[in-house]
C-alpha cells in the first residue's frame, strides 16, 4: 500500500517496535511513526497527517480514550481509522471507545495476522463510525475480547494464581516469584506453551479476590521445571513492559502481601 502513514501510540517501547516491524513487513512502502504517550501523539498528529492510528488505552498522563476524543475533535481526523489496542476487553471499555468514535478494537496480546487483518478492515472502510450500528459493534467486540478473559473472580482462587494470555492461548499458572520488572510462573505441561519473545498479558489476582492487575509483557524464558524430558511443569518468566503508575502501585501491594 503506497504512501500509507501510520501512527502507533503506546507507552511500552517493546510494543511500538513490535508493531512497527509487523507493519513494515506487511506494507513495505508505509511510513510508521511512534509516540510513547498522548502528548507526543498530539504533536505528531498536528505536525503531520496520518492514514491510520493504532493507540493503546492504558497510558500514564493521557489515556488512549482521551487521545481518541481529542483526535475526533480535529477536523482532519474525524474519519481517519482509529484502532484501540489494549488488554481491556470489558464491555464498559468497549462501549466508551465506540461512543468516542473508535473504528475497531484489538485486544492484547495479538498476533501478526490479527493486526494486519484489523488494519486492512478499517482502511477499506474509511468513513466515520456508523452510530446506528454501535450496539451491534459493541456486542461483537465484547464477544471477541472475552474469548481470552479468565474465569469469573467470584470463585476464590488459591494464593499466587494468575492467568497468562499469549496469542489465542490462556494458561492458568501459579506465581513462583514476582517483582515490578518480571514475573516467574509455572504452568502445567500440556504439550503447548509460549515461545520466547511472544507478546503476553498476565492477569494477577489479588489475594482478596476483589481485583485483578492486568499487565503487559513478553516471554523472556521458557524452561522445564524438572530436569526431565517429560517434565510435568514448565517455568515461564514474563518481563513486564507497562509503565503505568496505577498498575505499579497495585503490583507493589500484591508483592508486599505475598512476602
Amino acid at each position: 500500500m503506497k504512501s500509507l502513514k501510520v501512527l502507533i501510540v503506546d507507552d511500552a517501547k517493546f510494543i511500538c517496535e513490535l508493531v512497527t516491524k509487523i507493519i513494515s513487513d506487511a506494507f513495505p512502502e508505509a511510513a510508521v511513526k511512534a509516540a510513547f504517550n498522548g502528548q507526543e501523539a498530539q504533536v505528531l498528529l498536528i505536525s503531520d497527517e496520518f492514514d491510520i492510528i493504532l493507540c493503546d488505552w492504558e497510558m500514564p498522563q493521557m489515556s488512549g480514550l482521551e487521545v481518541l476524543k481529542w483526535t475526533r475533535a480535529q477536523p482532519q481526523y474525524k474519519t481517519v481509522p482509529f484502532v484501540m489496542v489494549t488488554s481491556r476487553g470489558e464491555r464498559e471499555y468497549v462501549l466508551k471507545a465506540i461512543h468516542a468514535g473508535v473504528n475497531d478494537y484489538l485486544g492484547k496480546p495479538f498476533s501478526k495476522e490479527q493486526l494486519i487483518q484489523k488494519m486492512n478492515k478499517v482502511l477499506h472502510k474509511q468513513k466515520a463510525p456508523d452510530v446506528i450500528q454501535q450496539a451491534k459493534a459493541a456486542t461483537m467486540l465484547v464477544q471477541e475480547q472475552q474469548e481470552n478473559v479468565p474465569p469469573s473472580k467470584s470463585v476464590q482462587k488459591p494464593k499466587g494464581m494468575a492467568y497468562l494470555r499469549v496469542k489465542d492461548q490462556v494458561y492458568k499458572c501459579a506465581i513462583k516469584d514476582m517483582s515490578l520488572k518480571d514475573v516467574l510462573v509455572v504452568v502445567k505441561n500440556e504439550g503447548e506453551f509460549p515461545r520466547v519473545l511472544d507478546q503476553a498479558v498476565i492477569d494477577i489476582e489479588q489475594l482478596s479476590g476483589d481485583s485483578v492487575a492486568r499487565v503487559n509483557g513478553f516471554i523472556q524464558m521458557v524452561e522445564a521445571a524438572d530436569v526431565h524430558i517429560n517434565s510435568a511443569f514448565i517455568n515461564i518468566r514474563i518481563t513486564l513492559i507497562d509503565d503505568d503508575p496505577d498498575k505499579m502501585a497495585h503490583l507493589s501491594k500484591y508483592i508486599a502481601s505475598v512476602r
